[in-house]
């Protein structure tokens, strides 16, 4: 049976109990919204597919928890951000990725505007760098623009893991307040950089 017209806060109920048709009524009220609000920021139509299907995957998945008082859009948009934010870190482990962020840019329609905020962004960031101390400034690099791990930044560096760590939360913590005073928006930087 296709269910047509029933309000949120009842299709959540419905949801909440396992109702396979109450599922498939939200994805087809919602997936093609989730699908835009991907490719508006991946650019690319498979990945934003593929964060389609995770996002209603987890949505199923957390269907238990879901509160039938609150709209169900900030729900699955939330999941959306938390996914595509995964697949970058998963990703954005050297330089190739931001080459390849970069080259999606320039083949854009509109690229003159994203190119700008990533070279505003690159500019920043390049500030933020030079107030680093300089092992700092070594294991973020290393980190981001090479991809190694706690335990491969220690052993090249000949310093422990936990100052590793020590450095790149210190690190990304006055990246996000320079980000901050500069008026660019943290996802942006994440967009850009993908730092844990």
């Amino acid at each position: 049976m296709v269910l047509k017209y029933i309000p949120e806060p009842e299709l959540a109920k419905r949801l909440s109990s396992g109702d396979v048709n109450a599922f498939r009524e939200i994805f087809d009220r919602f997936h093609q919204k989730i699908y835009h609000f991907a490719f508006s920021i991946l650019k690319g139509k498979e990945e934003s597919e593929e964060i389609v299907q995770n996002t209603f995957l987890k949505f199923w998945l957390c269907r238990e928890i879901l509160d039938p008082e609150k709209a169900i859009a900030p729900f699955l948009f939330t999941i959306a951000r938390r996914t595509i934010t995964d697949v970058w870190r998963r990703e954005a482990k050297s330089e190739s990725f931001r080459k390849k962020m970069l080259l999606r840019l320039e083949l854009s329609q509109n690229d003159t505007e994203e190119k700008v905020l990533f070279n505003d962004l690159e500019r920043i960031t390049q500030e933020v760098l030079k107030q680093f101390s300089e092992q700092q400034r070594q294991v973020f690099k290393l980190s981001r623009y090479e991809g190694l791990s706690y335990e491969e930044i220690a052993e090249r560096l000949h310093i422990s893991k936990n100052t590793v760590k020590y450095h790149l939360v210190n690190g990304l913590r006055m990246m996000k307040a320079h980000y901050s005073r500069n008026g660019i928006m943290y996802l942006y930087f994440i967009y850009f950089y993908v730092l844990n």
